[in-house]
């Protein structure tokens, strides 16, 4: 069973990483999906592979109801999130980018624009002021931590 703590480290290991669209590949590339992808398969959780086909067609220019559909079909949507659950961000205004949540109010994500590559930061930061949309839980962590903690 994998721990809230292990996908943050896991996620920490990725910064540093170059941006590369469509990627998922630590250290080499990744785009905001492909960091979440990569996380999720590095850390052994079975949605990794369903959430990467689902949003195979995520690119620079966003379809917000294809993002949500993935989202939904994999991920449990979850009233607060914690450590290890996937970010969905607006960007001026549209909910298109994704990040991992950490520890302090922080996330990891990739961002293209500027950055060029994975970092940790603030949800809301820079010009673009990425707020929150929603958030995300895996639910074989869910299910794992209910089977813990009842």
């Amino acid at each position: 069973m994998v721990t809230r703590a292990e996908i943050v480290a896991e996620a920490r290991r990725w910064i540093g990483t170059p941006y590369h669209e469509q990627a998922s590949v630590r250290g080499r590339g990744c785009d905001c999906k492909g960091l979440v992808v990569g996380v999720a398969r590095a850390c052994g959780l079975p949605e990794a592979e369903g959430f990467h086909a689902c949003l195979a067609n995520y690119g620079p220019r966003v379809d917000v109801a294809l993002l949500r559909r993935g989202l939904e079909s994999e991920l449990r949507q979850v009233a607060i999130p914690r450590p290890g659950d996937v970010l969905l961000l607006r960007v001026r205004g549209k909910p298109q980018h994704l990040g991992l949540m950490v520890e302090g109010g922080r996330m990891v994500h990739c961002w293209g624009a500027g950055m060029q590559q994975v970092v940790s930061a603030a949800w809301t930061v820079g010009r673009a002021q990425r707020e929150l949309d929603s958030a995300w839980a895996f639910p074989s962590l869910l299910a794992a931590e209910e089977a813990v903690y009842g």
